[in-house]
C-alpha cells in the first residue's frame, strides 16, 4: 500500500514540477493535515501552525523542481516546515510581533481570517493526537516529547535517556511514523 502511494506522489511530483497546480494542489491537500499537526507539535499556537504551513506549501511550490527524491516527499516537505519554524522564532520580526504590540494594533478585527468551525475541528484534532502520543510506548514516546516539543537535539536526547543516536533516531523515526499513519486514519475516518 505505501508502494502505491509512494508510486501516486511520484506521479504528482513530477506533474507539478512541469507547472501542473492541480497535483500541487492534491499533495498539499494531502500532507496539509501531517505539516500542520508537526508544526502545531513544535509552536504549540494555532495561528502559527496556520501561518507555518501556507509558508512551507508556498516554499515547496517554488521550490519543487529541487525535489530529488533522495528522501520521501513529506520528510523533505517536513524539513522546509520544520526550518521555517526555526526561523520564524528567531527572527527579530517575530519577537517584535510578539513584544511590542501597540494598542492601535491589538484592536484589530481578524475575525474574517478565523472559522469557528475549522478552529474547533482544528483543536479536536490536536487533541485526538496528543492523545494518541500518549499511548506510544515510552521509549518511542519520551523520545519523540524531548524532540519535537522540548526540541532538543538526537545528541542530548541520547545523553537524557542514556541511548545510543542511532536508538534515539530510530525511537523518533517510528513515533512519527505512528502518529502519521494514526492522523491518516483519522483524516479517511472524517
Amino acid at each position: 500500500m505505501k508502494n502505491s502511494s509512494d508510486n501516486s506522489d511520484s506521479l504528482l511530483i513530477e506533474k507539478a514540477k512541469n507547472g501542473n497546480e492541480g497535483a500541487f494542489e492534491f499533495l498539499m491537500t494531502k500532507y496539509y493535515p501531517r505539516v500542520y499537526a508537526s508544526l502545531y507539535a513544535y509552536t504549540k499556537s494555532i495561528e502559527d501552525s496556520e501561518d507555518l504551513a501556507q509558508k512551507t506549501f508556498i516554499k515547496v511550490w517554488q521550490q519543487i523542481h529541487t525535489f530529488r527524491g533522495d528522501s520521501a516527499f513529506f520528510t523533505w516537505v517536513y524539513r522546509i516546515a520544520i526550518n521555517l519554524a526555526k526561523n520564524h522564532f528567531v527572527s527579530s520580526s517575530y519577537k517584535k510581533d510578539k513584544l511590542n504590540i501597540s494598542s492601535d494594533e491589538s484592536e484589530i478585527d481578524f475575525t474574517f481570517h478565523s472559522n469557528p468551525e475549522t478552529d474547533l475541528m482544528h483543536d479536536e484534532s490536536l487533541k485526538k493526537i496528543d492523545k494518541y502520543i500518549e499511548t506510544l510506548p515510552e521509549s518511542l514516546k519520551t523520545a519523540f516529547k524531548l524532540r519535537e516539543t522540548h526540541g532538543k537535539t538526537y545528541e542530548e536526547i541520547s545523553l537524557i535517556t542514556e541511548t545510543p543516536v542511532g536508538t534515539v533516531r530510530s525511537r523518533i523515526f517510528r513515533a512519527r511514523d505512528q502518529i502519521l499513519n494514526f492522523i491518516e486514519r483519522e483524516t479517511n475516518v472524517e
